[in-house]
């Protein structure tokens, strides 16, 4: 009996499973996951709205994160057949109509759009899935933004409220992650801009969705927003509401919210000052996209409210196609052949496809986050860019960047190259000699690999001198001429303590002389050069009383001296730097820890004093 109890259960939950999915219209998708965590309602009777995704790359853990109207979920999608809730944090104001999110490095910044008692919260999520460290929750910067993209180390929001100001577009500086400033807003240089909606940053240039004003191209550098192109006439027109670009730049798909019903459109953007609309697409007539996802150069994923989530085949723009389909809100839309007028922004809200599991979560507003898989998605096409100086030189650390969207583990290699510190957002990179040198950065996922391969050129500067020595000691007709043997001409020289800025220094003491030389690259070289009169100028050098011997020397001098006295060496400074009792015969004097240049030997008795100059080398 026990037992058949067991198989009446196992079948009730198999059955009801089979029924769960038979309710969802769909075409080449498999619902894999549902969660519903949000138990409460706001007015319009809806639970959620934005949605973003978090791949823990410390862990190997997935994370769907859903905004509700009351606060912000974390779901562990890492087994999508069992997704899980691993944190909760509310907002400031529950009721909410919109909430969105958007993540950077282990931070996530949530936004709400909603007025009243509103605030920008900032969430540490390194300690998933334990938990989420809420680490700011405030008004200081702004109290209400509509929407937010994450560029580099930029934050844009869109359509931003602070202290009763409006501003159409804003960016902040995420230098601090968990306190971000900001940096200028549009209006600063395009007052005419009343209002942006979303945009989609790439490499600082900006797809800015702005209403009923249309589509606007700008690039952000050294803190000032310029426009490069607009599109503001086109066919099925409405309320430009967001919009996504293909890894490789060249088509943009947007979308036109208001009035309902309105096609997606695809744009070729490889002109931004000329954009050209290509095609519309639309799953049934009365289809409302919101918000499209392109992982790659060949898809589309399509959050259209009653509709659900398509998968378009966009790799000839000039003609999408409908590749896939799943329903998340089967209480209307065309798949029932039933849109009220009621409900016309009901459904799919957002979705998240660049997981490296190649799984797709998709939030509805009122069923809740569905975790869904097709076999005609792989995964994500990394993005990644890399930046590397063209040239350095010798002995000089640069700093090679990587951005990368989609990514589970980046990896840098290189020949001959020396990486003082490697993270997966940077390396930091010195060389052993000058060449040509190449840098591989592989960015990887469950389903591809994306490697870029930078080049990089490094000078250095190396220079022979030729010497004419000064007839003697203190004469000064002593000359230096440097010949530099690599490096890149023209060339600057700086002689120290004399010598003046030429390649040949004349009118030279005995003595020694540094000289800095400078190349076109930028590059430098500091070579010392040292003069000896004539006196010091062989190898064995005499005086009567005492001799002494190599000079110049490099570890070991030898002393003979006739009669009891005493040895003080100095350098040019005058400072004595050795000193010791010479004995009648020969005695060595270790200079070993004399540092390269001239100096003056001093032989001293009761009744004489004698000088000669040294050279250590």
């Amino acid at each position: 009996m026990r037992n058949f109890r067991l198989l009446i259960v196992v079948l009730s939950i198999v059955l009801s499973g089979r029924g769960l999915l038979a309710q969802y219209a769909s075409s080449n998708f498999s619902l894999v996951g549902l969660a519903d965590p949000e138990t409460t309602y706001n007015a319009d009777s809806l639970k959620y709205s934005g949605c973003w995704g978090w791949y823990q790359e410390t862990k190997n853990k997935e994370y769907a994160i859903a905004c509700s109207h009351r606060g912000t979920y974390w779901i562990d999608i890492t087994v999508p057949s069992s997704p899980t809730v691993s944190a909760y944090r509310a907002g400031k104001k529950s009721g909410c109509t919109w909430r969105e999110a958007k993540s950077y490095k282990n931070y996530l910044y949530v936004i709400s759009d909603d007025f009243g008692s509103n605030s920008f919260q900032i969430f540490d999520m390194q300690y998933l899935p334990d938990s989420v460290h809420k680490v700011y929750d405030g008004t200081s910067l702004f109290s209400q933004g509509h929407t937010l993209w994450v560029d580099g180390d930029f934050l844009y929001v869109a359509s931003v409220t602070a202290a009763n100001n409006f501003s159409s577009m804003c960016v902040y500086s995420l230098a601090n992650p968990a306190s971000p400033f900001k940096l200028r807003a549009l209006e600063e240089d395009y007052p005419f801009i009343n209002h942006v909606h979303d945009m989609f940053v790439r490499h600082d240039t900006i797809y800015a969705s702005c209403g009923y004003q249309g589509l606007y191209v700008f690039t952000y550098a050294s803190n000032t927003f310029s426009m490069v192109g607009s599109l503001t006439s086109y066919t099925a027109s409405g309320y430009n509401h967001s919009s996504a670009l293909t890894p490789d730049g060249k088509t943009l798909v947007f979308t036109d919210e208001v009035p309902a019903g309105l096609p997606t459109k695809l744009c070729d953007v490889t002109n931004p000052g000329n954009i050209q609309v290509l095609s519309t697409v639309q799953q049934f007539p009365q289809t409302t996209p919101h918000n499209p996802f392109v992982p790659n150069n060949e898809q589309c994923f399509l959050s259209s409210y009653q509709d659900g989530l398509q998968l378009y085949d966009i790799s000839n723009p000039s003609s999408p196609q409908l590749a896939g389909y799943f329903d998340t809100y089967p209480q209307s839309g065309g798949n029932v052949n039933n849109y009220p007028s009621s409900k016309t922004y009901a459904g799919q809200w957002g979705c998240y496809p660049f997981f490296p599991s190649g799984n797709v979560f998709a939030l509805d507003r009122r069923n809740g986050a569905f975790i869904l898989s097709t076999p005609l998605y792989g995964g994500p096409l990394i993005g990644l860019d890399v930046s590397l100086p063209a040239t350095a030189c010798m002995g000089s650390t640069v700093l090679s960047t990587a951005r990368h969207t989609g990514a589970s583990s980046v990896s840098w290699a290189g020949q001959g190259l020396a990486f003082n510190s490697i993270t997966s957002q940077s390396a930091a990179i010195s060389f052993s000699a000058p060449g040509v040198y190449s840098l591989a950065v592989a960015a990887s996922n469950a389903g591809s690999v994306t490697t870029v391969v930078r080049t990089i050129t490094v000078y250095a500067i190396s220079a022979a001198a030729t010497v004419t020595n000064p007839s003697c000691a203190s004469c000064t007709n002593g000359v230096i001429q440097m010949t530099p043997s690599s490096g890149t001409a023209p060339y600057v020289y700086a002689w120290t303590p004399a010598g003046g800025t030429a390649s040949v220094a004349t009118g030279l003491a005995q003595g020694c002389y540094t000289v800095t030389i400078s190349d076109a690259m930028a590059c430098t070289a500091t070579v010392q050069t040292c003069l000896q009169g004539s006196t010091v100028g062989s190898e064995n050098v005499s005086k009567k009383d005492f001799r002494i011997y190599p000079n110049p020397v490099n570890e070991r001098l030898f002393l003979e001296v006739d009669q009891s006295s005493r040895y003080v060496i100095r350098n040019l400074l005058g400072e004595i730097v050795l000193q010791g009792p010479a004995l009648p015969g020969t005695q060595v004097i270790d200079v070993s820890g004399l540092s390269k240049g001239m100096y003056s030997l001093y032989l001293l008795s009761a009744r004489d004093k004698k000088v000669m100059s040294l050279v250590v080398e």
